[in-house]
């Protein structure tokens, strides 16, 4: 029989039986109050039907009306066009996506304006339970509040659920049932040097050059001949793209006499083309194949017969952080050391500036210098940044 009402006649509190959960049927919308038969649901229940009575047996109009699940689809889709590098989005998308699915799960059909500092504490349990460690948590429980501070801005939900988000502080080390993560430790030069053995040549070149600069595995892929300086002792490698360019803060990796030995061979070529390719690693693979090979040329296969016609994958023209890092896992796993990845790199780099030059060496030399910072500062700093190329790269 249908849930009949009118002003003078609330309508019932019922159960709903698929999800045992209290609801209320007000203008032909069913509401869910929570568990049948809680003090919050009977609490909820009074309080709409209340206002129900109020506007006449019509249930009041919100002033916004976007659910979770609604907020979440427009966050995702701006996040894909703002977190683009290259025309790609960057890996903050996808951490988004990862944080933004847990939430959509858990709360999907509520009101985006109720959702509060005990539903963001919820989400951030169930990214324990999916044995997430501390840190990572809590980029990703941040990562949530940015989303509800875009809506705010976007009218989407008041201003008051971000202020209140805000006042969920992140997890505290041994406060805590959440794991601790591994801290990322440098990488043995003996380590390095076991897995160049098992790497193609201009992937053992990449490393060789990461090794002795400190840079960032992406500006190490980038590298183009029209980015280098070569007019003084010491290279300036400005790359045309890196990881903090939207802080308008500068880039220049500096090459050393080493450095620049390992580099040379690789920019003749065009100005704009990528000094490091997958193509032409590929190219130098079959060549030594064809020089180590020992059935006469007019017996067995000739070169290129045995290829397929259509393969899925082609080498590209330049290797991305990613592909890098692939070839490097997949080396030191042939070498029989433990699977590193190019970043630790940059570890080993700054441990050895740092314990020959100070901790404000390795700041400049790794980037790491702040957008304020005055020209005179900067100046003084890329001196020190060439000392260090001279003595070590």
């Amino acid at each position: 029989m249908p849930n009949v009402t009118s002003p003078d006649r609330p309508p019932r509190y019922r159960r709903h039986k698929a999800t045992g959960q209290a609801i209320v049927t007000l203008g032909g919308r069913d509401i869910y109050l929570g568990k049948y038969r809680s003090a919050a649901s009977r609490e909820a229940y009074q309080r709409l039907v209340g206002e129900w009575m109020q506007n006449g047996g019509r249930p009041p109009t919100p002033l916004y009306t976007a659910t979770v699940v609604e907020l979440v689809v427009a966050y995702i889709r701006f996040a894909d066009g703002y977190y683009r590098k290259d025309g790609r989005p960057t890996n903050e998308v996808r951490m988004i996506k990862a944080a933004m699915k847990i939430v959509r799960q858990l709360y999907g059909r509520t009101a985006a304006a109720e959702f509060g500092p005990l539903a963001l504490q919820a989400v951030r349990e169930a990214m324990i339970g999916k044995d997430w460690c501390r840190k990572h948590i809590n980029k990703q429980v941040d990562r949530v509040k940015r989303c509800f501070k875009w809506a705010t801005r976007q009218q989407l939900i008041p201003g008051g659920v971000y202020e209140a988000l805000r006042c969920v502080d992140g997890l505290k080390r041994g406060r805590t049932t959440a794991r601790e993560g591994g801290k990322v430790m440098p990488i043995g030069d003996a380590d390095v040097l076991a897995t160049i053995e098992h790497l193609p040549a201009v992937v053992g070149d990449m490393v060789q050059l990461q090794r002795l600069t400190g840079a960032r595995p992406g500006e190490i892929c980038d590298v183009r001949p029209c980015d280098v300086n070569r007019a003084g002792e010491i290279w300036e490698y400005v790359p045309e793209s890196h990881k903090t360019e939207h802080h308008d803060r500068p880039r220049v990796i500096f090459i050393g006499q080493r450095g620049q030995q390992i580099l040379l061979p690789y920019l003749l070529r065009a100005a704009d083309a990528y000094c490091f390719s997958p193509r032409e690693a590929d190219n130098k693979r079959r060549a030594a194949q064809h020089d180590a090979r020992r059935t006469p040329i007019s017996c067995g296969n000739r070169p290129g017969s045995n290829r397929r016609q259509k393969p899925r994958r082609t080498p590209g023209e330049k290797y991305d952080s990613n592909s890098y890092g692939h070839a490097v896992r997949r080396a030191a796993d042939k070498a029989g050391v433990a699977a590193w990845s190019p970043h630790r790199l940059r570890h080993t780099f700054a441990t050895e500036v740092r314990k020959s030059f100070g901790l404000e060496a390795v700041q400049v030399c790794l980037g790491h210098s702040k957008a304020d910072v005055t020209q005179v500062y900067a100046e003084r700093d890329y001196a020190l940044a060439a000392r260090v190329a001279r003595q070590i790269g």
